[in-house]
Protein backbone atom coordinates (compact mmCIF):
# COMPACT_ATOMS: atom_id res chain seq x y z
CA UNK A 1 0.00 0.00 0.00
CA UNK A 2 1.16 3.51 -0.63
CA UNK A 3 2.06 5.49 1.83
CA UNK A 4 0.22 9.18 1.26
CA UNK A 5 2.91 11.86 0.85
CA UNK A 6 3.34 15.58 2.15
CA UNK A 7 1.66 16.84 -0.65
CA UNK A 8 -1.42 14.55 -0.25
CA UNK A 9 -1.84 15.66 3.62
CA UNK A 10 -1.07 19.48 2.87
CA UNK A 11 -3.79 19.33 0.20
CA UNK A 12 -6.17 17.44 2.45
CA UNK A 13 -5.74 20.32 5.35
CA UNK A 14 -6.20 23.08 2.65
CA UNK A 15 -9.34 21.24 1.68
CA UNK A 16 -10.57 21.09 5.54
CA UNK A 17 -9.85 24.82 5.67
CA UNK A 18 -11.65 25.33 2.42
CA UNK A 19 -14.69 23.49 3.91
CA UNK A 20 -14.61 24.73 7.36
CA UNK A 21 -14.33 28.55 5.64
CA UNK A 22 -17.07 27.98 3.33
CA UNK A 23 -19.20 27.21 6.40
CA UNK A 24 -18.15 30.21 8.55
CA UNK A 25 -18.87 32.50 5.80
CA UNK A 26 -22.15 30.74 5.11
CA UNK A 27 -23.23 31.49 9.02
CA UNK A 28 -21.73 35.09 8.87
CA UNK A 29 -24.07 35.70 6.03
CA UNK A 30 -27.23 33.85 7.39
CA UNK A 31 -26.79 36.29 10.62
CA UNK A 32 -26.43 39.34 8.05
CA UNK A 33 -29.59 38.32 5.95
CA UNK A 34 -31.54 38.38 9.37
CA UNK A 35 -30.57 41.56 10.52
CA UNK A 36 -31.64 43.03 7.24
CA UNK A 37 -31.50 42.78 3.90
CA UNK A 38 -28.51 44.78 1.77
CA UNK A 39 -29.83 48.11 0.34
CA UNK A 40 -29.40 46.53 -3.54
CA UNK A 41 -32.22 43.61 -2.77
CA UNK A 42 -35.05 47.04 -2.80
CA UNK A 43 -37.32 47.39 -5.17
CA UNK A 44 -36.91 51.08 -4.29
CA UNK A 45 -33.80 53.41 -4.93
CA UNK A 46 -31.75 53.19 -1.86
CA UNK A 47 -30.29 56.94 -1.00
CA UNK A 48 -26.82 56.58 -0.02
CA UNK A 49 -26.26 57.92 2.47
CA UNK A 50 -29.56 57.75 3.92
CA UNK A 51 -31.53 61.51 4.51
CA UNK A 52 -32.44 62.32 7.84
CA UNK A 53 -36.96 62.38 7.49
CA UNK A 54 -37.33 66.29 8.61
CA UNK A 55 -40.88 65.89 10.73
CA UNK A 56 -43.41 68.55 10.61
CA UNK A 57 -47.02 69.70 12.41
CA UNK A 58 -49.59 69.98 9.81
CA UNK A 59 -53.38 69.57 9.98
CA UNK A 60 -54.62 65.94 9.55
CA UNK A 61 -57.70 65.03 8.49
CA UNK A 62 -59.39 65.54 11.77
CA UNK A 63 -58.91 69.07 11.93
CA UNK A 64 -55.91 68.02 14.65
CA UNK A 65 -52.10 68.70 14.35
CA UNK A 66 -50.45 65.79 13.26
CA UNK A 67 -46.83 64.86 12.44
CA UNK A 68 -45.20 64.16 8.88
CA UNK A 69 -43.16 61.47 10.11
CA UNK A 70 -44.98 59.32 12.43
CA UNK A 71 -43.77 58.50 15.78
CA UNK A 72 -42.74 54.54 16.84
CA UNK A 73 -43.41 53.81 12.84
CA UNK A 74 -40.82 50.48 11.80
CA UNK A 75 -41.61 52.24 8.38
CA UNK A 76 -43.33 55.17 6.65
CA UNK A 77 -44.26 55.35 3.16
CA UNK A 78 -44.37 59.21 2.63
CA UNK A 79 -46.04 60.54 -0.57
CA UNK A 80 -47.03 64.62 -1.82
CA UNK A 81 -50.21 64.34 -4.19
CA UNK A 82 -53.43 66.13 -4.27
CA UNK A 83 -56.70 64.87 -4.28
CA UNK A 84 -57.81 66.55 -7.77
CA UNK A 85 -54.93 64.93 -9.44
CA UNK A 86 -56.15 62.93 -12.42
CA UNK A 87 -52.92 60.14 -13.29
CA UNK A 88 -49.50 59.26 -10.98
CA UNK A 89 -51.18 60.34 -7.50
CA UNK A 90 -54.31 57.69 -7.37
CA UNK A 91 -51.75 55.05 -9.22
CA UNK A 92 -49.38 55.28 -6.17
CA UNK A 93 -51.77 55.84 -4.09
CA UNK A 94 -53.61 52.89 -5.21
CA UNK A 95 -50.25 50.54 -5.17
CA UNK A 96 -50.10 51.75 -1.76
CA UNK A 97 -53.12 50.47 -0.36
CA UNK A 98 -52.85 47.11 -2.06
CA UNK A 99 -49.55 47.06 -0.46
CA UNK A 100 -50.77 47.93 2.79
CA UNK A 101 -53.97 45.59 2.73
CA UNK A 102 -51.29 42.33 2.38
CA UNK A 103 -49.70 43.12 5.41
CA UNK A 104 -49.75 40.81 8.30
CA UNK A 105 -51.76 42.48 11.36
CA UNK A 106 -48.39 42.78 12.97
CA UNK A 107 -46.74 44.39 9.88
CA UNK A 108 -49.60 46.92 9.74
CA UNK A 109 -49.36 47.75 12.76
CA UNK A 110 -45.29 48.67 12.36
CA UNK A 111 -46.23 50.42 9.13
CA UNK A 112 -47.13 53.79 8.00
CA UNK A 113 -49.11 55.38 4.66
CA UNK A 114 -48.76 59.51 5.07
CA UNK A 115 -50.24 61.75 2.27
CA UNK A 116 -49.25 65.54 2.07
CA UNK A 117 -50.65 67.73 0.15
CA UNK A 118 -49.63 70.36 -2.63
CA UNK A 119 -53.03 72.13 -2.90
CA UNK A 120 -53.48 73.69 0.31
CA UNK A 121 -56.14 75.74 -1.45
CA UNK A 122 -59.02 72.76 -2.37
CA UNK A 123 -57.50 70.07 -0.08
CA UNK A 124 -58.98 71.27 3.27
CA UNK A 125 -58.69 68.79 6.55
CA UNK A 126 -61.80 66.64 5.19
CA UNK A 127 -61.34 66.32 1.46
CA UNK A 128 -57.62 64.83 2.18
CA UNK A 129 -59.33 63.00 4.86
CA UNK A 130 -62.02 61.55 2.65
CA UNK A 131 -59.78 60.87 -0.07
CA UNK A 132 -57.01 58.70 1.69
CA UNK A 133 -59.47 56.85 3.74
CA UNK A 134 -60.90 55.81 -0.03
CA UNK A 135 -57.53 54.11 -0.55
CA UNK A 136 -57.53 52.67 3.19
CA UNK A 137 -58.99 53.47 6.02
CA UNK A 138 -55.41 53.39 7.94
CA UNK A 139 -53.63 56.06 5.77
CA UNK A 140 -53.35 59.20 7.20
CA UNK A 141 -53.72 63.01 4.71
CA UNK A 142 -52.74 66.22 5.65
CA UNK A 143 -52.04 69.81 5.07
CA UNK A 144 -51.75 72.97 6.25
CA UNK A 145 -51.06 76.54 4.77
CA UNK A 146 -49.51 77.12 1.65
CA UNK A 147 -46.83 78.42 3.76
CA UNK A 148 -46.62 75.59 5.93
CA UNK A 149 -46.67 73.00 3.19
CA UNK A 150 -44.05 75.07 1.38
CA UNK A 151 -41.33 74.56 3.77
CA UNK A 152 -42.16 70.66 4.26
CA UNK A 153 -42.14 70.34 0.00
CA UNK A 154 -38.79 72.06 -0.29
CA UNK A 155 -37.16 69.89 2.56
CA UNK A 156 -38.52 66.66 0.73
CA UNK A 157 -37.02 67.99 -2.48
CA UNK A 158 -40.46 68.45 -4.06
CA UNK A 159 -41.03 70.86 -6.59
CA UNK A 160 -44.41 72.21 -7.02
CA UNK A 161 -46.16 74.73 -9.49
CA UNK A 162 -49.50 75.40 -9.38
CA UNK A 163 -49.67 77.75 -12.39
CA UNK A 164 -51.91 75.44 -14.62
CA UNK A 165 -54.91 73.19 -13.17
CA UNK A 166 -53.01 69.90 -13.52
CA UNK A 167 -50.51 71.13 -10.30
CA UNK A 168 -46.96 69.90 -11.59
CA UNK A 169 -45.24 68.24 -8.13
CA UNK A 170 -42.43 65.66 -7.62
CA UNK A 171 -44.22 62.54 -7.33
CA UNK A 172 -41.84 60.29 -5.43
CA UNK A 173 -42.53 57.70 -2.76
CA UNK A 174 -40.40 58.12 0.09
CA UNK A 175 -39.52 55.19 2.61
CA UNK A 176 -38.73 56.21 5.89
CA UNK A 177 -37.09 53.52 8.25
CA UNK A 178 -37.74 53.21 12.39
CA UNK A 179 -34.57 55.28 12.58
CA UNK A 180 -36.35 58.28 10.68
CA UNK A 181 -34.26 57.95 7.79
CA UNK A 182 -35.17 57.97 4.16
CA UNK A 183 -34.02 55.11 2.70
CA UNK A 184 -35.42 54.17 -0.85
CA UNK A 185 -37.32 56.57 -3.49
CA UNK A 186 -40.28 55.12 -5.55
CA UNK A 187 -41.87 56.11 -8.55
CA UNK A 188 -45.34 56.43 -9.14
CA UNK A 189 -45.19 53.40 -11.27
CA UNK A 190 -43.92 51.05 -8.67
CA UNK A 191 -46.32 47.97 -7.75
CA UNK A 192 -48.04 46.93 -4.84
CA UNK A 193 -46.32 43.63 -5.21
CA UNK A 194 -42.98 45.94 -5.28
CA UNK A 195 -44.41 47.84 -1.89
CA UNK A 196 -45.09 44.52 -0.18
CA UNK A 197 -41.73 42.98 -1.03
CA UNK A 198 -39.70 46.20 0.49
CA UNK A 199 -41.86 46.31 3.18
CA UNK A 200 -41.59 42.80 4.40
CA UNK A 201 -37.82 43.25 4.22
CA UNK A 202 -37.83 46.89 6.33
CA UNK A 203 -40.50 45.49 9.15
CA UNK A 204 -39.35 42.27 10.07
Amino acid sequence: MTRAGPPRIAFAVLALAIVVLAAFVGIVAHRNASRGAPMNAFAGTPLEPPKPAADFTLTGGDGRPAHVVVAGATLEYLFFGYTHCPDECPLAMGSLGRAYRQLTPSERARTSVVFVTVDPERDTPAVVRRYVTGFDPHFVGLTGTRAQLASVWTSYGVAVDAKTKEIGHGDAIYAIDANRNVILVYTPETTAKELLADARKLVN
